[in-house]
């Protein structure tokens, strides 16, 4: 018993975490958070800014025409492809065959990985597969004795095959995105966050990658990777008994916090400006360009508002602060009544971390939207929200929620630095009371743990925020293997 007390005692430390950290786990494990409250679905034309042509060209223009800029491309990639292929494992666990996995099966040559897989088995290229030899290149694909492509992240897997028979992984088709907009002075920059179990792989991937297409594309690729901060993992409970869950030595279970977690690794860059994009969200060369034009779009309209931004810090901290000028721009750009603040809340509310967010129409797709959240003191806040941070007891809310109009496709440009050129402390600008309680099990008990704000929700709820719509058509998630087959990514 002692041995397990010095255990749980010396995990604590080495994660840097207090009794009293572990104390305050506990009761948002025990009592979960506060939901939200929403104030208004974010309405287009008004909190949703809808750019004409001319606006759009402007814009670009502001951010193809600045000199000097530190751009940065951030990807969280730290998730594993395992969640791809959920129905493919249960395929080969119970052997039904679903719908899906049936027109996986008669597809299963169109897939820009097929050629891989060939060799797991031994037939040619040219020879009709049955329906055995089909199973087997499942199994081949999946498992560790083969692709592992069930264990390997999501950014390894082959994504797209090319007319001349070539094939890219999501990650290279990164590095081809980020050619087109983020590159500045003949350099390329990207973050990549990538699981810790696979780092090696990945970045042999990403050191092979570098050296092919720097040459050609004539550029100086700086790639970087981190891991989910250890330190941001967090502990859980059991379900029935309110417990810590301890591990066979005494020690308790931490489990990685969600994407939140990655606030510390954005905090930890240094950057005028940063593009943030998921890992799976790409496509094809024959359709970047639209992306390319929004994504300019939105830096441009960052750097617009940043610049004026910084000059009305800078003339207040001079004492020649134009009150009615910053509360004419601020109104303008963001939703609400600022005209009885202060000239210090005024500033306050201007020094801040900025932005932009692209928003598609609502076409169905889970996940988060852009609403007005009701604070506490001042004026409603611009928020991207989840459905499960909203009371589903409450009709009223839960009606506000489906009256969407817009879904957060995560596609933004932030600035992370203040007038000074000095970086911001991005923890100061969360929202801890924004953290979720998800039930999970482990070793068979159903259990109970935390999640850390999410990146782009509550983690920046005390950023400065604007969104702005964006075409569908740069939103191509691939969240199963079945969305390969979808037009966009064929």
């Amino acid at each position: 018993m002692n041995n397990q007390n010095d255990n749980y005692q010396e995990a604590l430390e080495q994660r840097g975490v207090t009794e009293s950290m572990m104390n305050e786990y506990h009761k948002n494990l025990e009592a979960g958070f506060p939901y939200l409250e929403l104030h208004a679905n974010a309405e287009p034309g008004k909190s949703i800014l809808i750019p004409v042509h001319a606006d759009k060209e402007y814009f670009r223009s502001v951010y193809q025409q600045r000199k000097g800029l530190d751009v940065l491309k951030f990807v969280p990639a730290s998730g594993a492809a395992s969640r791809m292929f959920k129905e493919l494992f249960s395929f080969l666990s119970d052997g039904k065959v679903s719908t899906k996995v049936q027109s996986f099966l008669t597809e299963i040559e169109e897939y820009p990985f097929y050629h891989k897989l060939l060799s797991g088995i031994s037939v040619d290229e040219d020879d009709v597969l049955t329906e055995d030899q089909r199973k087997q290149l499942i199994s081949y694909m999946l498992n560790k004795d083969g692709l592992n492509y069930g264990g390997l992240p999501k950014g390894m897997i082959l994504f797209h095959k090319y007319p001349d028979g070539h094939t890219r992984t999501a990650f290279e088709e990164h590095f081809h995105e980020g050619v087109l907009y983020a590159s500045k002075s003949g350099k390329v920059r990207i973050h990549f966050t990538v699981p810790d179990d696979a780092r090696e792989i990945v970045e042999t991937h990403l050191e092979s990658l570098k050296g092919c297409l720097s040459e050609m594309f004539k550029v100086d690729f700086i790639i970087e990777t981190s891991i989910q901060k250890p330190s941001t993992d967090t502990p859980a409970i059991d379900k029935e008994s309110n417990q810590w869950v301890l591990l066979e030595n005494g020690s308790p279970l931490f489990r990685p916090a969600g994407h939140g977690a990655l606030l510390e690794n954005l905090n930890d860059l240094d950057a005028d400006l940063v593009f943030v994009k998921n890992i799976d969200n790409v496509v094809p060369d024959r359709l970047k360009q639209i992306t390319v034009e929004n994504k300019e779009l939105l830096a441009g309209i960052l750097l617009e508002v940043q610049d004026r931004l910084f000059q009305f810090c800078e003339d207040y901290q001079n004492g020649v602060f134009n009150r009615d000028d910053c509360v004419d721009f601020i109104q303008k750009w963001f939703y609400g009544d600022y005209s009885n603040y202060s000239n210090e809340d005024l500033f306050r509310l201007m020094n801040r971390p900025l932005r932009v967010c692209g928003m598609v129409k609502n076409e169905g797709e889970p996940g988060g939207g852009p609403f007005l959240v009701a604070e506490a003191k001042g004026e409603p806040s611009l928020q991207i929200v989840e459905s499960a941070q909203i009371n589903p007891g409450d009709q009223n809310q839960q009606e506000i929620l489906r009256s969407a109009t817009h879904f957060n496709p995560v596609d933004l440009v932030l600035s992370i630095k203040d007038y000074r050129g000095e970086k911001f402390p991005l923890r100061k600008f969360r929202n801890d009371d924004t953290g979720m309680v998800v039930e999970k099990t482990h070793s068979g008990h159903e259990i109970k743990a935390l999640e850390l704000p999410g990146l782009w929700n509550g983690a920046m709820h005390y950023w400065n925020t604007i969104f702005v719509e964006v075409p569908i058509e740069t939103f191509n998630p691939v969240k199963t293997i079945f969305d390969l087959r979808r037009p966009n990514h064929r």
